[in-house]
């Protein structure tokens, strides 16, 4: 359906129930909607979406998926055309499938009113648009996630660490601002059992950082932050990738050395969330967390509560873009409206719901990303934490690397940095022989695909 016809069914279905009456319509209306688990979707069915349905008369159902099945089921149900879901959950890099079945949101957004300049930037660059569809508005984001650096405020503050801290690196003991830094943090807090902590007798080994090592997306998670915190882009303008630059082989040997000499064994079998509950526990000094594991990282019953301090990623010294903070993955997602004759109706649901409610949204969904969330008072007063943890996640938000609009996006560079990382983490290459890998295959991957010759 083009965008005429789409218009031209929104301007129908707005005929109609100017004919009928909004009531009247309202109670034919059921908004049908595919959703990832989280705390977001909790929120939209066991909120929203009656809250919605008292106000309106209009019924929202949403339907979660598993996480594994979300993308083939929603890909079966819109290619079909059974009209099976007027929204889905839209990840940015799985919009290529979704291309000819969602509708153009700008008529809806001037319509309704929806604010498009209260998200950040590049949120908007990677959430809301697309070059498969130019000049069209094709989501808008519910979840929009970034990683964030935490830290053990009360053992960096502790004057007996303090003392040996500068006393081994001739600086005083704070917050990482570098890569290197947190090298020295990591490695000056990575301790076993029996050894002094903070003015106490370790019952437990305590290392100095974690994230996630797992094989696959684990430790691409992990590592790109530190290749994409050098400045390297992966290609140019001309896709002459640039993945082959020293610096690409410095942030392999960080990284691996990093990795193998202050995260715990258990690291390599994490995956995104996991792993937190060491920090809870008062098992990690410092670690990369990403914003949906604050509740775990603050639980009233743990040691860290109360002690945690947030911040962006490190920046990597003299990297090639002049960044002064860490550039991180920016994941979550969002929805789209499928191309179905509640367009419409599901867009206003959408509206109301992220907009009109947008304090409320932030207080069930757990979910940060606008510029009211992050000045609101009362959530930031909603929890003792919030008052440091939201002011650091709207920094974080400010530089984050966005996935490029190509459909060989996936394959050239987020698997190419799992191929890479892998081989140079476990020894099997050296860093130069994969990256040498990795720049030939990217080379014959545009090749193949005719942006080169």
């Amino acid at each position: 359906m083009n965008n005429l016809t789409r218009n031209g069914v929104a301007g129908g279905v707005l005929a109609l129930g100017m004919t009928l009456g909004t009531a009247a319509v309202a109670q034919d209306v059921t908004i049908r909607w595919a959703l990832h688990p989280g705390a977001e979707a909790d929120a939209v069915i066991n909120y929203f979406a009656p809250k919605y349905e008292e106000e309106t008369g209009v019924k929202v159902i949403g339907e979660i998926l598993p996480p594994n099945q979300l993308r083939d089921q929603m890909s079966i149900e819109a290619i079909g055309g059974t009209g099976r879901w007027d929204l889905g959950y839209h990840s940015p890099g799985w919009f290529g499938t979704f291309v000819d079945h969602v509708v153009d949101l700008t008529p809806y957004i001037e319509e309704t009113g929806f604010d498009v300049d209260a998200y950040p930037p590049l949120i908007v660059e990677s959430h809301m648009k697309s070059d498969a569809r130019p000049g069209e508005i094709i989501a808008v984001p519910t979840t929009p996630a970034a990683p964030m650096l935490i830290v053990r405020e009360d053992w960096f503050s502790h004057p007996d660490e303090q003392a040996a801290f500068e006393a081994e690196f001739g600086r005083e003991l704070t917050v990482p601002d570098t890569w290197a830094e947190l090298r020295e943090v990591a490695g000056f807090f990575t301790r076993e059992e029996g050894e002094t902590l903070a003015g106490e007798t370790l019952e437990h080994d305590v290392y100095g950082w974690a994230d996630a090592l797992g094989a696959g997306a684990g430790i691409t998670r992990s590592f790109i932050v530190v290749l994409y915190s050098t400045g390297v882009q992966g290609w140019d303008e001309n896709y002459e990738p640039d993945i082959d630059h020293p610096i690409v082989v410095d942030a392999a040997e960080y990284f691996v050395d990093l990795a193998q000499n202050t995260a715990p064994r258990e690291a390599q079998n994490w995956g995104f969330l996991e792993g937190l509950e060491m920090f809870r526990d008062g098992r990690l000094a410092t670690a990369t967390m990403w914003p949906q594991g604050v509740g775990t990282v603050e639980d009233p019953d743990g040691d860290a509560v109360g002690n945690t301090g947030y911040s962006p990623l490190p920046a990597w010294e003299d990297n090639l873009a002049g960044y002064e903070q860490g550039t991180p993955f920016l994941g979550g997602g969002g929805v789209f409206v499928f191309d179905t004759p509640n367009a419409d109706e599901a867009f206003k649901f959408l509206k109301w719901m992220l907009q009109d409610n947008e304090v409320e949204w932030g207080k069930q969904s757990e979910q940060f990303s606008t510029a009211g969330h992050f000045q609101s008072e009362e959530l930031r007063n909603l929890r003792p934490y919030y008052g440091k943890f939201l002011p650091a996640y709207e920094q974080v938000l400010q530089s984050v690397f966005i996935r490029q609009g190509i459909p060989e996006y996936g394959s050239v560079m987020w698997n190419g940095t799992t191929d890479f990382i892998t081989d140079v983490f476990s020894g099997d290459l050296t860093p130069e022989q994969a990256q040498t890998r990795w720049a030939n295959t990217m080379t014959d991957a545009f090749r193949r695909a005719g942006y080169v010759e």
